[in-house]
């Protein structure tokens, strides 16, 4: 793996981060009026973009694990 592609995982891997605290951030201000019954519908849809970029950074992290080690 060339340092240019670590340098462009790496970029890509911060902005997943930084997606994922502002779904976060965006679940935090669903619970706190969670007394309507349309935001439940919006809480699953947020946790699972926390979760698809969470298994978006796994497998990230492992391809590079493997390019490293390759």
């Amino acid at each position: 793996m060339s340092p240019m592609e670590s340098q462009e995982l790496h970029d890509l891997l911060i902005r997943i981060d930084e997606r994922v605290k502002s779904i976060q951030d965006d679940i935090r201000a669903i619970n706190k009026q969670r007394r309507c019954t349309a935001n439940t519908e919006k809480i699953r849809t947020l946790e699972r973009m926390v979760w698809g970029c969470a298994a978006t950074m796994v497998g990230i992290a492992a391809h590079m694990t493997y390019e490293i080690l390759r």
